[in-house]
């Protein structure tokens, strides 16, 4: 297949393109470099981003490392990779990561070749070992790279990276804005999720795995951000994936004061809701028991209520009795079982929660 044709299927896949961004720029340029040339970029320029940090399996091992090594020394056509460029200039591996560090590392003479089937001679050799006709073969060897530049939107680029990361272990939405905007935001993630006052206030129910912890922490900050006024021309309109990005990238720029601010308040969400509700504050409960799951709608607005420092100090019975009238009016109106994405549903709850909150307050006075 033509070079042009896999970039055409993983734009457009069976759709025209203008069909499924009718106003995006989708700005691409096809590069070529040897991996001389990227290894100078990446170690003495440093704008290149190789390695961000994201939980996956699919680590090479030593046999595959070799092989792609072998595949190089004998002329072995590469794949194509993909980067995306920043405003900065910087370029991100979309696809192509565990290739590239790959040929760094054996440069850097981080290991040597061993399970090779058809260069057997070459077994046990580190980079320096080669012959310097060999070490000519791996520097000058050119890789293409199709680069997604500015001002393609988000939404696109998320697109595409989902589309080139299909193979092997399938990334979920998470994974990949973990990888995608990798700064403040992913810190900050790093950071609240593993705060004792998050798994006592969830009863530590909430997993880790495949960084469902991550994304339901994320949707709170971004949803708190939105109804505090902070996002500016960033709004609300039912597409949880594309606001989740925009968010992170928001969050990267902040300044440290935000997002000490951030962390303050999520403290405070956690440690009010569990001295008031115990760890059930996220649960529905089922004929007086609470054995459901966390909900992940109901935390985010329970944490926004629980994020004002007044609540803390208000009567803790009638806040008790309060929030657990209004969980049972939510459970009754359907929209923490289907469409909980939707912005008439979201609105919706998080009225409900602002007037609960302004009503606490009034009662306590």
């Amino acid at each position: 297949m033509m070079i042009e044709e896999q970039t055409k299927d993983i734009l457009e896949g069976e759709e025209d393109s203008n069909d499924i961004y009718p106003n995006a720029t989708v700005k691409i340029s096809k590069e070529q470099f040897s991996i001389y040339d990227l290894k100078r970029q990446y170690d003495k320029r440093q704008n290149i981003i190789i390695a961000p940090i994201f939980q996956r399996n699919d680590v090479w091992n030593s046999k595959q490392k070799s092989e792609l090594i072998e595949s190089v020394l004998m002329g072995i056509p590469i794949p194509i990779m993909y980067f995306f460029e920043g405003k900065d200039g910087k370029r991100q591996v979309v696809d192509g990561r565990q290739r590239l560090t790959t040929f760094f590392s054996f440069i850097d003479g981080e290991f040597k070749l061993n399970n090779l089937k058809i260069l057997k001679e070459q077994n046990g050799k580190r980079f320096e070992d080669l012959e310097p006709v060999y070490q000519s073969l791996i520097e000058d060897y050119q890789l293409l790279i199709y680069i997604i530049q500015p001002p393609t939107p988000e939404k696109v680029k998320f697109d595409i990276f989902d589309r080139v990361n299909r193979g092997g272990t399938q990334l979920n939405h998470q994974e990949m804005r973990n990888a995608l905007y990798q700064g403040k935001a992913t810190e900050l993630l790093n950071r609240l999720v593993k705060l004792d006052c998050f798994k006592q206030a969830t009863g530590d129910a909430i997993n880790s795995t495949r960084m469902k912890d991550k994304y339901v922490v994320l949707r709170f900050l971004s949803f708190y951000m939105l109804h505090e006024n902070w996002l500016g021309e960033i709004t609300y309109k039912s597409d949880i994936d594309d606001f989740l990005a925009k968010t992170m990238k928001f969050i990267n720029k902040l300044s440290e004061d935000k997002i000490e601010s951030l962390e303050h308040l999520f403290q405070t969400a956690m440690q009010n809701s569990y001295e008031i509700l115990g760890e059930n504050g996220f649960r529905f409960a089922k004929k007086g028991q609470y054995t459901k799951p966390i909900a992940m709608a109901l935390f985010e607005i329970m944490a926004y209520f629980f994020s004002d420092r007044e609540i803390g100090n208000l009567d803790k019975d009638l806040v008790k009795k309060e929030v657990e009238l209004l969980k049972s009016e939510f459970k009754q109106s359907g929209t923490f079982l289907s469409k909980i994405d939707n912005s008439i549903n979201v609105k919706y709850r998080f009225e409900k929660i602002k007037e609960l909150r302004a009503s606490c307050k009034t009662l306590n006075t």
